[in-house]
């Protein structure tokens, strides 16, 4: 851990409160997981798909479903031999040194891929986000999926 980098616990430490963090049980293989107000929310989807994004309730066509922020990676900065956070980056301004890749916060990264996706992404370089939408209508318990439109290195399973 470098120098700057500061435990959860210290800081809860340091907090001048009363505040006590409930003890957090053990969840469910599929227990949903999201932030109060949320639409999405995300779980375990089983097997070799790791964590998906799913609707907790109708989201209409063109709707954006989320904006979230980039944190630009420089492409000399991704390790030749692959590995963290190569996999975990998306291309986004290839004419700026220093901004060819980002890594996006938020449930926009653990969205799996589809052929026949439910949302497409927009960049918005000045903004420095990425904003997903609803391409069609998507149903409460559905999977939220986007085309990575890349060579992909798992067995696609049409949804």
């Amino acid at each position: 851990m470098s120098a700057s980098a500061i435990k959860i616990d210290e800081m809860a430490e340091d907090q001048d409160n009363d505040f006590v963090p409930p003890k957090q049980e053990k969840k469910a293989p599929n227990h949903m997981y999201g932030t109060i107000g949320a639409k999405i929310g995300w779980r375990d989807c089983g097997g070799e798909k790791g964590r998906g994004v799913f609707a907790l309730e109708d989201i209409p066509k063109g709707t954006i479903i989320e904006v979230g922020p980039v944190i630009p990676v420089a492409a000399d900065a991704i390790p030749e031999e692959g590995g963290a956070p190569d996999g975990y980056l998306l291309d986004w301004d290839p004419d700026e040194e220093g901004e060819e890749h980002c890594m996006v916060c938020g449930y926009i990264m653990m969205t799996n891929h589809s052929k026949n996706p439910t949302m497409y992404l927009e960049n918005n370089y000045e903004e420095m986000t990425v904003t997903s939408y609803a391409i069609r209508d998507i149903k409460a318990g559905e999977e939220l999926t986007w085309d990575y439109s890349c060579d992909i290195w798992f067995d696609e399973e049409e949804g």
